[in-house]
């Protein structure tokens, strides 16, 4: 599952893409995150990822944990563009996360038959 990710850490759909990307994982797909916009900062080491929660759901932190216990996590990639507008450099992204240009889109989704964007 690809999923396409726009919203920060304080907006209250930041949690949806891991939901959906937990229940891939289940079904037994790998997901990949490509993130723009705000949704950059949710693929820094800096934020806490475990504060981050859809209502009686696992935080985005035990979810991205889960992805990774899994190996299911193929790839979790931040925007450069998006990044250089926050001040985000690669060496803030979190280590399961890299940072690439805007082509990386179509890359990234063309390995998956499903696409969500949120």
């Amino acid at each position: 599952m690809f999923l396409l990710l726009t919203a920060g850490p304080e907006e209250p759909e930041a949690a949806l893409p891991f939901v959906a990307a937990k229940g891939a994982v289940l079904d037994g797909e790998d997901v990949s995150f490509v993130a723009m916009a705000d949704g950059v900062t949710l693929l820094t080491e800096s934020t806490d990822l475990h504060a981050i929660e859809a209502s009686g759901l696992p935080t985005v932190g035990r979810t991205v944990d889960t992805l990774r216990e899994a190996d299911a996590l193929a790839d979790a990639v931040a925007l450069r563009a998006c990044c250089d507008a926050r001040g985000i450099d690669d060496s803030d992204l979190a280590d399961w996360a890299s940072m690439d240009d805007e082509s990386a889109v179509a890359r990234v989704a063309a390995d998956h038959e499903t696409t969500l964007t949120f």
